[in-house]
């Protein structure tokens, strides 16, 4: 079944775990959205990953490159992954210290 979802991302809650056990079989990321005045380009080190249940890292992005001029923050992604027996989606600052506050928006089941 097709469902439309989103998660806030921040510092301490970067990332969250989504289950084949919960009938999840694949994931689409539509896009993320800064949720405090900042934009993807004041957060150059920030990257989004997708990883798989035994961590491999299978699509990591910079955001700032996936927003549009007239939308700074804002990034489009529109990658589909499967889910094997889970995904994580994630925020990763490359050592960098960001007060981010940044709203993914993914489809479960979107085939």
């Amino acid at each position: 079944m097709k469902k439309d979802d989103h998660v806030l991302l921040t510092p301490t809650g970067n990332k969250v775990h989504l289950h084949a056990r919960d009938d999840i079989r694949s994931v689409r990321v539509d896009r993320l959205v800064s949720e405090n005045e900042l934009t993807f380009a004041h957060y150059p080190a920030l990257s989004l990953f997708i990883a798989d249940e035994a961590d491999l890292v299978l699509w990591s992005e910079e955001m700032y490159a996936y927003s549009l001029p007239e939308k700074p923050d804002e990034a489009r992604i529109g990658r589909t992954f499967a889910v094997w027996e889970s995904l994580t989606i994630g925020i990763e600052t490359h050592g960098e210290s960001f007060d981010f506050s940044i709203r993914v928006y993914y489809t479960l089941n979107p085939d």
